[in-house]
């Protein structure tokens, strides 16, 4: 059972062996929009999660901000981290893709970097390191209580993701 917790109500889930886990700025805990479960189908994952990411940059730099370049970009280097991920044996991050943009040429891949640069190095880089919390009880709350009006929507594209890589483990 996933529960997503906008008023702080379901702590007591704890009493009975699940997990909260708290979502916000002030939290120890991180997300990996680029998680991926072992058992994702690899022709996949990239146009997956290039999607996940184009989702977040639309929301952070504004509904249609993103032109089919700045698309190709962040596609390219998606493939390009999953790449590099696999070889070295490691999960992306949106640091490690926030860094592949800045290798890139183009001025269009800097603005991307620029615009992931909050969640990455700055005060909202809850998403920005590899994930930290336990997603393996039978009750787990996501508790977004304390998440401001720009952090929200992101944090739940990341939940619902999260969530669909739970039932892909679970398939």
């Amino acid at each position: 059972i996933i529960i997503v917790d906008a008023e702080r109500e379901y702590g007591f889930v704890r009493e009975f062996g699940g997990e909260v886990i708290e979502i916000s700025p002030n939290s120890q805990n991180h997300f990996n929009p680029l998680d991926v479960a072992e058992e994702t189908d690899g022709d996949n994952i990239v146009a997956m999660k290039s999607e996940v990411i184009t989702s977040i940059l639309e929301q952070q730099m504004g509904a249609g901000r993103l032109s089919g370049s700045h698309k190709s970009i962040i596609d390219r280097c998606v493939a390009a981290i999953y790449k590099d991920a696999k070889e070295v044996g490691y999960m992306p991050t949106l640091s490690s893709l926030r860094l592949k943009l800045l290798e890139q040429p183009e001025p269009q891949a800097k603005d991307i970097a620029l615009s992931l640069e909050l969640f990455t190095t700055g005060s909202l880089d809850i998403f920005g390191h590899g994930s930290n919390v336990d997603l393996d009880k039978r009750v787990t709350v996501f508790d977004i209580h304390g998440l401001g009006a720009q952090l929200k929507p992101t944090a739940l594209l990341v939940i619902t993701d999260t969530m669909l890589n739970r039932v892909t483990l679970n398939w």
